[in-house]
């Protein structure tokens, strides 16, 4: 009886995850759903989510929940070496993020090495996520 119900919890939180157009908890996703919101946006400072969820990939899209920091208007991120989604994000820096049920197209600019930036972990690469022309 307890396999059963471990199968049926395992098979009821599957559902959910596949189901959520994107990632959810520590679980990567695929393409995210929601509004695409093609304006630029000029001042991020509006973002009160504690995690962003970031699509990578746009051919084969893989998205994950993460930290992102907010300072003067701009939305930056933070990756560490040895992520898969580090390795996307360096193969073709296009991105999407969402925020509040609204999908943003965005182009990653890597703007500090490990070490580089005051206020970021000092073995993460900083990139900055800005409109795409």
């Amino acid at each position: 009886m307890a396999r059963f119900r471990r199968f049926v919890g395992f098979t009821v939180l599957l559902l959910v995850v596949l189901g959520c157009g994107g990632p959810m908890l520590v679980f990567p996703g695929g393409a995210l759903s929601g509004e695409v919101v093609t304006e630029a946006v000029e001042d991020w400072s509006f973002v009160t989510a504690s995690f962003v969820d970031l699509e990578f990939r746009p051919d084969d899209p893989y998205s994950v929940q993460l930290n992102y920091v907010v300072k003067d208007g701009n939305l930056y991120i933070d990756a560490a070496e040895g992520r898969c989604w580090f390795d996307y994000l360096r193969a073709d820096p296009r991105v999407r993020v969402r925020f509040d049920g609204n999908v943003y197209p965005l182009t990653a600019v890597l703007v500090g090495r490990p070490g580089e930036l005051e206020g970021f972990d000092e073995d993460r690469f900083v990139y900055r996520l800005d409109a795409r022309p």
